[in-house]
């Protein structure tokens, strides 16, 4: 086999052939939109969560507070943190890694302030009621270069997620839900160039989300809104989304509008989405027009602004609801905040509920503890798959290795067979 390289008539060593296939790889299989890029901890050290303690060794905060790591878990559960917590740089969060029901970051704020290069996936996130006024479950806040994926987040107190400064991020296949008081608002999203696809926002009392700066928007569900779906950026600075696809479902909260707040600063791009509001548990929706966007003083354009390096792959709205109901959130293992949000939406207007504040679901579910595979030299990869896939089970380096054909590591490749999984068996989400 060669050892060289050609591109554009020239021959790249092999170390230099690998960077390039490195920095032209996406986050993951079927990572989309501004955020695809990412790359996180790839090729870099292996953090792992051995406890679910709010702070020391083998501990969520210590792990995911550094930079140049890639986080795995050796413990499924609940961590309730008792202050709020700021992510390192270069960062992978594995959350697929955890056993059994999968993991939960509850009780405070997890922040990403002014960090850079960061890729989640398969984590809760429920900051509560204990995390004090004002702040929200996951803040993207002048963070760059985020994918986040099939997450769960929900209970923040002024909104679930808050992007602003923030650019060159996605956030897809999640669920943000069940914002609480003060304010029960889905997400503040100020951000440059920002992708928010196949997501399902539910029992948001507004912001689902507030889009302001450069928005692409395409595959999104929206349910039981309270004063407003979609909520344009309404300021005196121009704002772009460009909305595709998305399905509109009113509940028993819906009292106003399914977009609204909107200026003629607020240049909007719509095709394809649909709004179902008469609530008669049926999903019988039918499609928006320009004119709904007029009627709120949108300034509607024939062209869409968003051409991410890497698109969104859009189903038609009618082919959305089911897709995001099977896929949405923490989807490998439902817990039974989750499972219940995904039976109010398939309800189709007849059940859902805008809570005050977590109690009102009950206690965080503990589930019972399940012991994670052997990984005798602790690189994040379980002897079994490393034996079956010709590496050695005691060589501590072999999973940072990249793969010069796909651009992956060796463990990003177990990560990523371990969430093409989609769904864990039901009795391991107990």
């Amino acid at each position: 086999m060669r050892s060289l390289l050609a591109l554009s008539g020239l021959l790249l060593p092999l170390g230099a052939a690998c960077a390039l296939a490195q920095s032209n790889t996406i986050a993951f299989p079927g990572a989309e939109g501004f955020g695809a890029t990412a790359s996180g901890g790839r090729g870099k050290p292996v953090v792992t969560v051995t406890n679910l303690r709010d702070d020391g060794p083998g501990s969520f905060r210590d792990a995911a507070s550094r930079s140049n790591v890639t986080v795995v878990f050796a413990v499924n559960g609940v961590v309730n943190l008792k202050s709020n917590m700021d992510l390192g740089s270069n960062l992978t969060i594995a959350g697929q890694t955890a056993p059994g029901a999968g993991i939960t970051i509850a009780g405070a704020k997890v922040s990403m302030g002014k960090s850079h290069n960061i890729v989640i996936r398969y984590v809760r996130f429920r900051g509560g009621l204990a995390e004090g006024p004002k702040v929200s479950s996951l803040n993207l806040a002048d963070a760059d270069h985020v994918m986040l994926d099939h997450l769960s987040i929900e209970w923040g107190r002024w909104d679930n997620i808050q992007t602003n400064g923030n650019s060159y991020s996605t956030i897809q296949r999640s669920i943000v839900g069940q914002g609480i008081v003060p304010q029960r608002f889905g997400c503040l999203c100020e951000s440059d160039y920002l992708t928010l696809s196949h997501n399902l926002w539910i029992d948001n009392k507004s912001r689902n989300p507030k889009g302001k700066g450069h928005i692409q928007y395409v595959n999104n569900v929206v349910y039981n809104w309270g004063v407003a779906g979609y909520v344009g950026g309404h300021g005196a600075e121009s704002h772009y989304a460009d909305l595709v696809n998305n399905y509109f479902i009113a509940g028993p909260n819906s009292s106003g509008g399914f977009i609204g707040e909107f200026t003629k600063t607020d240049h909007t791009y719509q095709t394809g989405n649909y709004a179902d509001l008469d609530r008669n548990g049926r999903l019988d929706g039918r499609p928006v027009t320009a004119a709904d966007f007029e009627q709120v003083n949108a300034d509607v354009v024939a062209e869409p602004f968003a051409k991410p390096e890497v698109p969104v792959h859009s189903v038609p709205a009618l082919d959305l609801v089911a897709l995001v109901a099977d896929d949405a959130g923490d989807s490998l293992c439902r817990d039974a905040v989750d499972r219940k949000l995904i039976d109010e939406l398939l309800s189709y207007g007849k059940q859902g509920k805008l809570i005050a504040d977590e109690s009102e679901d009950g206690p965080q579910s503990a589930p019972h503890p399940v012991a994670a595979p052997l990984d005798s030299d602790g690189d994040g990869i379980p002897d079994a798959w490393e034996s079956a896939h010709g590496l050695d089970p005691h060589n501590t380096s072999d999973g940072q290795k990249i793969d010069r054909k796909t651009g992956y590591s060796n463990l990003e490749t177990y990560l990523n067979e371990l969430a093409g999984a989609k769904h864990r068996p039901k009795n391991a989400c107990e």
